[in-house]
């Protein structure tokens, strides 16, 4: 539950519990204020009394300035002095409690036959909502609810409730019969009042004039979804904002916000967590703990962060405690995974036809006795199902949180268990998170997060690849009894595809931990009011160890099946000298360091917002290498990977780089009558990283807004209830360089090539430069524009939100030819340019709303073209226009990602005498269009095919809501884009693939005399000089998510103290509508060895509350 969005509760005292129930202790207050706020005063009176005060945080009245001026009188006298000048009344409760509300809102009901009515309101995690307005519809005969989220209030007879609270969506409820209404309020994520996270600050949505994008995480459907990597919450849900597939055990997605705009850089957004920029790795985060994400996507929302925010941000915001004695949360969740769409490998039949084919011969004798036998046996193994299993993913976490009067705290642990599809891909994780901020005084408060994250990749994924290329009649185990591997299962001298799963032949350590810790203190400057000052510390310690071990049992030689000596003790004792390992330690080590000043204030109309931030950062990376090779003077490889101290062969490597950043904001937002918004930024930046003339970067960014529907010209359009206009433009930066890019460097010793020998004596090695530095090396700039609407209809029952955008990146860093009279071959070089353009629409509809049944939609749209404005600047060919860059696909004008090649004009036939005679082609081979219409295919029929990237994607969300069930689902379609890895696509077409038989393992209707197809190749079709793309449409449409859940809200559930209580079921992927064969149109590969399936799952879990 937001902070604004909840009552601003003050707090209770120990003392304010002490009195007999029912009791209101008669203080006198003594009190001279004048010309303070009513919150000033507020908070005076509970420093000198007793008495704690409940209301709602955007009560008006607040900030009226008023005079008190008491002398032990009673509570009841000032309340009313308050009253009569800021026009709020109060209600006096039990423990003295007073509840304020606005004046003339609570009222006695003057109605005949009224009836008292009763209950409690909570929010969709069960926690009871103080300060919720109840009012009896069409009067002003009202009340509040008090710390336990109940009231009471007398209304008439067939009166009808309406229950709101700032930030919930507001209900109406028939009293009927009834004595006792309880109420569940649906937080609202589309309110104009809701807090979001922007850099180095927080603002509302409505007071914005950037491009953001919120997921509210808590309560939500989305956070059920058994998610082990942080991000995944937001594919789909966030319009302009790429997602990419997580199919490894703890694998990491892609990121990419508004089209790639960086060639050769990166493209992934800025990550920023509770405020401050993030330097782990994003699987170090706990999905279980975060609150909510909060997307910048145009410049000027973004502008905060200048030089690493030309991707976008995305800020994470974790969980904290809620006002209220403590809750013990614990959640639990199996899940079930599979491989939706794994290929249908040929069964042995299929297989010796294709391969006939391919040879062109019937002949069998190639096969080994063992396949011989398993063939006329009639044994099939389908590899590709002995390399795959049951994935299973067990996920826990328990935690503790909660609020006193100047305390909020956050303790939560969880253990995460992923065993992968792929037979040793494995994943473990273990995490902690400590979050404690408290009040010292009404002027200070300070605050300390620290996380802990060990996370354990070890062993080695079979190689699926292998698997789909593999002798159905091959032989998996030399030793069926002792499930002994065989080596060379088949004939072609290929490993088994499970070889490098087996520990007694290869090991592999990959553990990972991480310590993050932040500290910050808030100073309200007291000679101010609206000044603070806000100090961060963050720093960051990676600790990782990786290694492989080969045994000499991995380096056995092919021979025959039944030949047990290949295995025997003397072979292996032979093989020590090819026995080795490593292993690399290496840690990382990060500081952020911020300092913010800001003041806010309102004055009539006329509301500011200043911030000014100096911050500072630095990154420093240490890596130790150890290897050892050669264990036959040892004797045995026993210790494995712990004992490459006794290898003959030992080597050392080492490795270290630093890269530091400073930067200073200045920001200031304005906004007049909430009708007239505008926001300005400067931001200076100095990098490590570039040059010695490109250290300093300036980042500029403006934005305005106009609540069009304030305006009175439009008072008259009823359906309309908020319409917002906005601009901006801005600069940003991405720092695509790594340490020292921009210096040259040499190679010492050995590697470098130069050696010197004096007369017999020991070998002297020299330096060799390695590569040329380049002093000019600067910021890759995104100067972007930004416009459109954000808009709510129909009392608050539909939202559209519409941005246009458009971006051009210049001075883009890559690594150029050059000519070879330097002596050096290439360099890195800043030059070109790349456009990026779009739309995106946001689409949001309550469909129903009524005390049973609720039903929202959501939908994203977005559509991204980018182009390449400017390259190298060269015309070597005199044309007059700057050359294109052919061999790494790059074309003046067009699009990133062109696919380059010759348009196929179906397969070569009998009957195409004259093609064939032009280009010596025979039958079965694939036919291209003669661009040129010269009679011949060369060069110049090359085309631009298509793109790599999709042309856009839509999605579609919809929760449902009956009773105490909610159901959940998400629909995600990407529609265009060619075959990405063009190469690998070809296995899709072809028998014999690279050479070996069929690269997919499915079977292909080739080409035949008898089978003239027009799609396949012959058989006996292998290349033609790179010819052959075999492309693919990589759209699809998928139904990602379904999450069916029951909260037990029974009297029972209460009665045994639980406070919620949640069983859901989810499912993630469960199908995929597309014409992409042999393997997933997301992933955009065929079955490879590092290239894994996207996988569907089911899962079962529980969130319980005490």
């Amino acid at each position: 539950m937001n902070t604004l969005k909840n009552l601003l509760r003050k707090g209770i005292t120990i003392g304010s519990f002490c009195l007999v129930s029912g009791t209101i202790l008669s203080a006198q207050i003594s009190l001279s204020m004048q010309n303070k706020s009513t919150r000033e005063v507020i908070r005076e009176i509970e420093k000198v009394s007793d008495y704690r005060f409940f209301y709602n945080d955007n009560l008006s009245g607040l900030n009226t300035k008023i005079s008190v001026s008491t002398q032990g009188e009673d509570i009841r006298d000032v309340l009313e002095q308050i009253k009569s000048q800021a026009q709020i009344t109060y209600i006096i409760k039990e423990n003295n409690q007073i509840v304020l509300s606005a004046l003339g809102y609570v009222s006695s009901s003057t109605q005949q036959n009224t009836r008292k009515i009763t209950g409690i309101i909570k929010d969709q995690s069960g926690e009871p909502v103080i300060g919720a307005n109840i009012v009896e519809k069409g009067t002003t005969n009202g009340t509040i609810t008090d710390i336990d989220g109940q009231y009471s209030l007398e209304v008439g007879s067939n009166s009808i409730l309406v229950v709101s609270y700032i930030g919930y969506i507001t209900q109406e409820i028939p009293v009927g019969k009834n004595n006792t209404l309880d109420v569940l309020l649906r937080e609202d994520t589309e309110t104009l009042d809701e807090v979001i996270v922007i850099g180095y600050g927080t603002t509302k949505r409505k007071d914005f004039t950037g491009s953001v994008s919120s997921v509210k995480l808590e309560n939500s459907p989305i956070a059920l979804s058994p998610n082990l990597n942080a991000l995944e919450s937001l594919k789909g849900n966030v319009s302009g904002l790429d997602i990419g597939a997580t199919n490894s055990a703890g694998g990491e997605p892609s990121m990419q916000m508004r089209g790639q705009k960086s060639i050769s850089g990166s493209n992934d957004p800025l990550i920023v967590v509770d405020g401050v920029i993030f330097m782990g790795s994003i699987n170090d985060i706990n999905p279980n703990d975060i609150a909510s994400y909060d997307v910048l996507k145009d410049a000027t929302s973004a502008a905060a962060y200048g030089s690493r925010s030309a991707n976008g941000v995305i800020i994470i915001t974790t969980k904290r405690g809620k006002t209220g004695k403590p809750v013990v949360t614990f959640n639990a969740t199996g899940s079930m995974q599979t491989w939706q769409n794994k290929p249908d490998l040929m069964k042995g039949e299929q297989w010796l036809e294709s391969v006939m084919a391919r040879n062109n011969s019937s002949d069998l004798s190639w096969l080994k006795p063992q396949e011989l036998a398993n063939m006329e046996a009639g044994r099939e193994i389908n590899w590709l199902d002995a390399s795959t299993r049951t994935g299973w993913v067990q996920d826990y976490q328990v935690a503790v949180s909660g609020a006193g009067e100047k305390m909020n705290y956050y303790l939560s642990a969880a253990y995460s268990d992923n065993q992968g599809v792929v037979i040793g891909d494995d994943y473990n994780r273990i995490t902690a998170l400590a979050k404690i901020n408290t009040d010292i005084t009404s002027w200070l408060q300070i605050g300390v997060d620290a996380a802990f994250t060990k996370s354990d990749y070890s062993g080695v994924g079979a190689n699926i690849g292998e698997a789909t290329q593999t002798s159905p009649y091959g032989v998996m185990y030399r030793n069926e009894s002792e499930k002994l591997l065989e080596k060379y299962p088949y004939t072609q001298s290929s490993v088994n595809a499970l070889w490098n799963t087996d520990k007694s032949v290869r090991d592999n350590k990959d553990i990972r931990n991480n310590f993050r810790a932040n500290a910050y203190a808030v100073v309200k400057l007291p000679w101010v009011e609206g000044l603070s000052y806000r100090f961060n510390y963050a720093g960051n310690l990676s600790k990782n160890q990786s290694g492989d071990f080969y045994y000499e049992g991995y380096f056995v030689k092919e021979g025959a099946y039944d030949d047990e000596t290949r295995y025997s003790p003397a072979t292996l004792q032979s093989l020590l000298a090819s026995a080795n390992g490593k292993i690399n330690n290496n840690t990382t080590d990060s500081w952020v360091i911020d300092n913010i000043l800001n003041y806010k204030n309102t004055f009539g109309k006329h509301s500011i917002d200043l911030t000014a931030v100096a911050t500072r950062d630095r990154k420093k990376y240490e890596m130790i290498e150890t290897t050892g090779s050669n264990f036959a003077a040892n004797g045995n490889t026993t210790l494995g990977i712990n004992g490459l101290h006794k290898a003959t062969v030992q080597k050392v490597n080492m490795d270290n780089n630093q890269r530091s950043n400073i930067g200073y904001l200045g920001r200031a937002s304005y906004s007049y009558d909430d009708r007239y918004f505008f926001t300005g930024s400067y931001r200076r930046d100095g990098a490590s990283v570039f040059g010695v003339n490109q250290k300093w970067g300036d980042f500029f960014a403006f934005g305005g807004a106009w609540r069009l529907s304030s305006e009175k010209f439009m008072s008259s359009i009823s359906y309309l209830d908020d319409l917002k206009l906005k601009l901006s433009w801005g600069k940003n930066g991405n720092q695509g360089l790594d340490p020292y890019g921009t210096l040259s460097t040499i190679n010492n010793g050995a590697s470098g090539g130069v050696r010197y020998e004096f007369g017999g004596s020991d070998i002297i090695y020299g330096l060799n430069q390695k590569a040329l530095g380049n002093a000019n090396l600067g910021w890759e700039t995104t100067e972007s524009w930004n416009t459109g609407f954000e808009s709510a209809w129909l009392g608050s029952r539909l939202f559209v939100d519409l941005d246009l955008y458009f971006s051009k990146t210049t001075d883009q860093i890559f690594t150029r030819d050059i000519p070879v009279m330097t002596g050096f071959k290439n360099m890195k070089s800043s030059m070109g340019q790349v456009n990026n353009r779009g739309v995106e629409l946001t689409i949001r509809s309550v469909n129903i709303d009524t005390q049973d049944w609720y039903w929202t939609t959501n939908l994203t749209f977005w559509l991204n073209r980018n182009k390449l404005i400017h390259l190298y600047g060269e015309d070597l060919d005199g044309d007059g226009r700057e050359d294109d860059d052919i061999s790494n696909s790059r074309f003046i004008g067009k699009p990133l990602g062109a696919i380059y090649g010759y348009l196929q004009d179906g397969i070569v036939q009998e009957t195409d005498v004259e093609y064939m005679k032009a280009n010596g082609a025979t039958p079965g081979i694939p036919k291209y269009k003669d661009m040129d219409n010269d009679g011949v295919i060369t060069s110049a029929d090359r085309i631009i095919l298509g793109y790599s990237t999709p042309n856009f994607k839509l999605n579609m969300s919809n929760t449902i809501t009956y009773k105490n069930w909610d159901l959940y689902f998400m629909l995600t379609g990407t529609f265009g884009g060619g075959g990405y890895y063009q190469k690998s696509n070809k296995g899709a077409y072809l028998t014999n693939g690279s050479g070996r038989f069929n690269t997919n393992g499915i079977y292909i209707p080739w080409w035949t005399p008898e089978n003239k197809s027009n799609e396949y190749p012959a058989a006996t079709f292998n290349d033609d000089g790179g010819r052959f793309l075999g492309l693919q449409n990589r759209a699809f449409v998928r139904l990602q998510d379904v999450t069916l859940s029951y909260t037990f809200r029974e009297p029972w559930v209460q009665k045994v103290n639980i406070q919620n209580l949640k069983v859901f079921f989810t499912a993630k992927n469960l199908f995929t509508i597309t014409k992409w064969q042999g393997g997933d149109p997301e992933v955009g590969v065929t079955v490879s060895e590092n290239t894994y399936p996207v996988l569907t799952s089911f899962s079962l879990g529980a969130n319980i509350s005490f």
